[in-house]
């Protein structure tokens, strides 16, 4: 156990690094990069990650390498059938940027509602120092903005965060419904939500849209041209997911067609995104470089959650978020 040898291609929270530090040696990455990152796992029996993509390239330079931990709660970055085949574990963190993530959605929603900040920009340059009264102008100006309260948030899946938000907006008396496949009735009902049979019924009836699923094949583009056309006017689209969910060129059309009111995005298809993202252009989208999890809270709790996966598969207990449980008590695994 001593002689363990725990890999961080970034730094996390020193929290984490601590726990892992009181029973295992620890070497932080220089950077993240695969070429830096392969002489230095060849011995190593953990990795810890947070963006950095661990390939099937990156495994098999590492013959001891037994536990992969994902700080974060996407596993897009790593070949989950590539550790599964060489009895690697996997573990990441759930639980632990739910609120965080949630908090952000709703101040997106709010942020939406409340025109960008149209108004304040015009404030601060001198258009409303005119005569008459402020309110009137702001009217007359076509600032009015949009409350919550009476409108109808749509999830498109039913994770922890998405249950997390519905708990948030339901004292603003906004309606939630939801679409899940994966989640049994006894979810929704236990959470208050309305069960929709459709993704399609999200996209009609929802004012704001929230996407909360997971990148993979299945979800690739799964809000695109068609879904967009279903929604009203005055609607919103807010994606804290994953870019590859979104088609990004029938988003751009929609929001530039007034085809929908607005966006909020969190991610987007290419990370990091070029310096002339046709999105900079237009006003109605707001535009966050992935930070809905980026919190005080959060950083620490993913730092402690992805240490503790850690720690349990090197001291060979069942982890409490394994991503490919069949490889655990299974003869291909390596702990």
């Amino acid at each position: 156990m001593a002689g363990h040898k725990i890999l961080l291609t970034e730094p996390v929270s020193e929290e984490g690094i601590n726990l892992l530090k009181q029973r295992f040696e620890v070497v932080i990455a220089p950077d993240p990069s695969e070429g830096t990152v392969i002489p230095l796992i060849k011995d190593a029996d953990a990795l810890l990650i947070r963006s950095t993509r661990a390939t099937a390239r990156l495994m098999e330079a590492a013959p001891q390498l037994k536990v992969i931990g994902r700080h974060g709660i996407g596993l897009d970055n790593i070949d989950l059938e590539t550790a599964t085949r060489l009895g690697i574990a996997v573990v990441h963190t759930p639980g632990a940027n739910s609120n965080a993530v949630a908090e952000h959605v709703l101040w997106a929603m709010m942020h939406c509602a409340r025109n960008f900040n149209q108004a304040e920009r015009a404030f601060r340059a001198g258009k409303f120092s005119s005569g008459g009264s402020l309110p009137g102008l702001v009217q007359k100006m076509g600032y009015a903005t949009v409350e919550l309260s009476g409108k109808t948030l749509g999830l498109a899946g039913m994770g922890r965060i998405a249950r997390r938000l519905a708990q948030m907006v339901k004292p603003l008396d906004m309606r939630v419904k939801a679409y899940d496949p994966l989640v049994a009735d006894d979810i929704f009902i236990s959470a208050g939500i309305e069960r929709c049979l459709t993704l399609d019924d999200i996209f009609q009836k929802a004012d704001f849209v929230s996407l909360h699923v997971p990148y993979t094949a299945a979800t690739h583009h799964l809000v695109g041209a068609r879904e967009l056309s279903l929604m009203k006017p005055s609607g919103y689209v807010i994606n804290t997911s994953r870019g590859g969910i979104v088609d990004d060129n029938a988003l751009l059309e929609a929001l530039k067609s007034g085809a929908i009111a607005g966006a909020a995005l969190d991610v987007f298809e290419d990370e990091p995104p070029p310096a002339d993202l046709p999105f900079f252009l237009l006003e109605n989208v707001l535009l966050t470089p992935h930070m809905a999890a980026m919190t005080d809270l959060a950083l620490v709790n993913m730092a402690i959650d992805v240490a503790g996966g850690i720690m349990d598969v090197l001291e060979e207990r069942r982890p409490q978020f394994p991503a490919n449980p069949e490889v655990w008590g299974s003869p291909q695994g390596r702990f």
